[in-house]
């Protein structure tokens, strides 16, 4: 046998059989129709049953007629007239008598009589508090000298204003160490015109490093203090401020 011709045989063994597949997708169509007829058979043998409303006719009622009702008749209230209010009798203005003039001696024994009053129930005006010196009690002071000024302060700044200002900044930041009493440090510096502080030395140590100390870092931490007084004419301002316990 040819080699084609065993190759045309083993096609035909390996091909496959689809008359067992036809057959039964014959079947089942073939069924599925049988039952679809069927069921519309029974369906169509059901008598259909129609719907019955039932429809009933009510004639309307004429309304009954009332009897006239007999209204008594209206009797017009009369409108009471507004009555006029009593005429109020207008008093008439008195004429009052002008006061005759007074004589001069009179008019100027009152005005005296009056100042001196005034002068007995006002209080004589307080005088003003007198200028800061040594500080008044504080731990903080620039003293006092004899030329009118204040000692640590030059004679020509008359702004105590400021100088008080500057105290109390510099005192909220000193913290005073525990030292005995009566020690006492001094400490100088330069207030420039926008008030900066430059050139803090120590000028006269009070024997106790830790009160030295603290006096210092109180002028650290008050830089800066206010611009100086516009009126002030300098460009700066030396202060020697003394620390006290």
């Amino acid at each position: 046998m040819d080699p084609v011709s065993k190759i045309l045989m083993e096609r035909e063994r390996t091909r496959p059989r689809l008359l067992p597949w036809v057959v039964l997708a014959v079947l089942l169509h073939t069924g599925a129709a049988a039952a679809t007829y069927i069921v519309g058979r029974r369906a169509t043998s059901r008598p259909i049953q129609p719907t019955v409303v039932s429809v009933k006719l009510v004639r309307p009622q004429a309304p009954a007629r009332r009897a006239p009702s007999r209204r008594a008749p209206s009797r017009s209230t009369p409108v009471p007239q507004p009555s006029k209010p009593p005429a109020t009798a207008v008093p008439q203005p008195t004429a009052i008598p002008a006061a005759p003039p007074a004589e001069p001696d009179k008019v100027q024994a009152s005005a005296d009589a009056m100042r001196s009053e005034d002068s007995r129930a006002t209080p004589a005006p307080t005088p003003p508090p007198p200028e800061p010196g040594a500080g008044g009690g504080r731990g903080l002071s620039v003293g006092s000298n004899g030329a009118g000024g204040a000692a640590g302060i030059p004679a020509d700044f008359r702004f105590t204003y400021y100088i008080e200002r500057m105290l109390a900044l510099i005192e909220s930041r000193w913290y005073k160490p525990a030292v005995p009493q009566e020690t006492r440090a001094r400490v100088g510096f330069v207030i420039l015109k926008s008030g900066r502080i430059e050139g803090i030395r120590l000028e006269e140590s009070s024997g106790m490093p830790s009160f030295d100390r603290a006096a210092l870092r109180a002028l650290y931490a008050a830089n800066p203090l206010p611009p100086l007084p516009p009126a002030y004419g300098k460009s700066s301002l030396t202060v020697h401020l003394s620390f006290a316990e």
